[in-house]
């Protein structure tokens, strides 16, 4: 498959006053180092010791091993390496989906094992990139189905049914083959991509199994695409006892020093001396509730379930949602360091607790992510750490041959798609438009026109005669109407504007109205293209880009 790539502005999709102003300042925003270029990101000094090494690797490479995953050579040649001092990995992570989705879950894969490959080779050390799968998560009605491109060409969604977790994280809910209807799932899927040669195949990649939860699926189906380039996917709960002793230390803080929730409001005011907002307050708005900073698990009443329940500041350190009585920062440090199981770390929190427990280098996120990684600052330096540099993730449209085709049968560029948010339409009344089209709307006005003006003579005789004509004079019109409507879409047709090609292009460029690397997954082009699929990707994601890319895929016989 033979690929090529340009550049859109960054601002296509829309830009946020912080990332805006992030990209702008590149490497010496203050907030955090924005990088464009890996030139730009310090070989950190180190932050852990062999011991501590050593137990994180242990640790890590249980996990994997507990859940079945076979590591490709040089992801488990990158794990090793992390027992030396003066390794480091680029870290990046998402929640996991349904079918691995969306498409920018493996686009952060991609970018990051470039990053480490790129460093590695400027360093003469190994870095080690690393995807953290969020499976703390409990939001599955955002993760428990996927998008698919049908051959109607209509968005059709593909779920797991009564698969509902409350609030209990997606690590903790195993996929039952007979509740989740796995078989007509998997049928549904084949119907969509059965024309493909590598179907079944890809199935059996992306599905998840019985018993296995969505996390677990989607460790399994990453770590196949990408762990040929050294990619190595982390669940929390494996390093849980790592993650939650420094967790215990961010909250409880260093004798002296601010609190966590101070240093994050310390945040907050760095962003505002540059006219900008945090994304994640501390403290709500208008008595609203605040961050969720730091996450308990507590019984369910399902078995073997638990529930996360978030603890928010408050004034004198930490209340737990639905509980009035407030805790000291220090209280709750011992109760994470009590049951170290029980605990995760909220959004803000998250990157802290990574980077205490990673030789972090550098960060791989999307433009949402920066906008709170721009608050962390003073909790970071409270803490001993660097201001971690953030590469924001590529941001990639694939276009394929049909695309292409329908772009040019419409007469539109991506851009135009992408700018138009999924609704555009072409013009249907430019100067190629038969000249009979026009004929036949003065002849509709006419006729029309012509009946009306003899309705008062006519009402004159009878009344009713007068409302009679009216109605006949509307039906002249509508008939009329109608067959222009049918021939201007028969024109629209052979010209190529018509409505299948319009929702192509709008259905595969711009789906639901949304940027496709957040709605479509890599599913359906791993049926469709193979490994040449991920070739592709790897070939063409640069380390670091702030424009819009967009990659066009071209299989012999397309059309142009």
């Amino acid at each position: 498959m033979k690929t090529r790539i340009h550049h859109l502005p960054a601002d296509v999709l829309g830009l946020s006053e912080v990332a805006r102003a992030g990209i702008s300042a590149g490497a010496d925003f203050g907030p955090v180092p924005v990088i464009s270029r890996t030139e730009d990101i310090p070989n950190p000094a180190e932050a852990l010791g062999s011991d501590e090494r050593g137990a994180l690797v242990d640790l890590m490479s249980r996990g994997l091993e507990g859940a079945g995953v076979a590591l490709a050579p040089a992801a488990r040649d990158g794990l090793e390496a992390l027992r030396q001092e003066g390794v480091s990995c680029v870290l990046t992570g998402q929640q996991p989906g349904f079918l691995t989705s969306p498409l920018y879950s493996l686009y952060k894969a991609i970018q990051a094992c470039k990053i480490a490959k790129e460093l590695s080779a400027r360093w003469g050390a190994p870095v080690v990139p690393v995807f953290w799968n969020h499976a703390d998560d409990h939001d599955i009605a955002e993760v428990h189905h996927a998008w698919q491109l049908n051959r109607n060409l209509d968005l059709q969604k593909v779920g797991l049914a009564g698969l509902a977790s409350g609030r209990t994280p997606v690590g903790e809910l195993p996929v039952d083959a007979e509740a989740q209807r796995l078989e007509a799932v998997r049928a549904q899927l084949r119907g969509i991509v059965e024309e493909h040669a590598g179907a079944d195949a890809t199935l059996d990649l992306f599905m998840p199994r019985d018993g296995e939860t969505l996390a677990r699926a989607f460790t399994r189906t990453l770590s196949a695409l990408a762990g040929q380039h050294g990619l190595v996917v982390c669940e929390p709960a494996w390093i849980r006892p790592t993650l939650s002793s420094e967790m215990a230390k961010l909250v409880s803080g260093p004798s002296g020093s601010m609190e966590l929730a101070a240093a994050l409001r310390a945040g907050e005011a760095e962003l505002r001396d540059l006219g900008l907002e945090a994304a994640i307050p501390v403290d709500g708005a208008d008595g609203g509730a605040g961050a969720a900073l730091i996450y308990q698990s507590l019984p369910a009443t399902a078995p073997s379930r638990s529930e996360r329940t978030a603890h928010r500041a408050s004034p004198k350190g930490l209340l737990r949602d639905g509980d009035p009585g407030e805790r000291t920062p220090a209280e709750v440090g011992s109760l994470i360091v009590g049951n170290p199981e029980h605990w995760s770390a909220g959004a803000l929190v998250r990157p802290l607790v990574q980077d205490a427990t990673f030789p972090t280098c550098a960060y791989v996120g999307g433009l949402g992510e920066l906008a709170y990684h721009a608050q962390l600052g003073p909790a970071r330096e409270q803490a001993g750490q660097q201001r971690t540099p953030f590469v924001p993730r590529v941001s990639l449209t694939l276009v394929d041959g049909d695309t292409r085709y329908a772009l040019t049968r419409v007469g539109a560029e991506v851009e135009d798609v992408l700018r138009a948010a999924g609704a555009f339409q072409p013009d249907a009344t430019g100067s190629d438009e038969p000249e009979v089209l026009e004929a036949l709307r003065r002849v509709s006005e006419e006729a029309s026109a012509a009946l009306t003006a003899h309705r008062s003579a006519l009402a004159a005789l009878e009344p009713a005669l007068g409302i009679t004509l009216k109605k006949t004079a509307e039906h002249v019109r509508s008939s009329i109407g109608k067959v222009i409507d049918k021939a201007t879409r028969v024109h629209q047709n052979r010209a190529g504007k018509g409505a299948r090609q319009v929702r192509r292009v709008n259905h595969t460029l711009m789906p639901r109205g949304v940027a496709q690397e957040r709605v479509l997954g890599p599913f359906q082009f791993i049926a469709r293209f193979g490994s040449a699929f991920v070739d592709a990707l790897w070939r063409e994601i640069p380390p670091s880009a702030t424009e819009h890319l967009v990659l066009h895929l071209e299989e012999e016989g397309d059309l142009q």
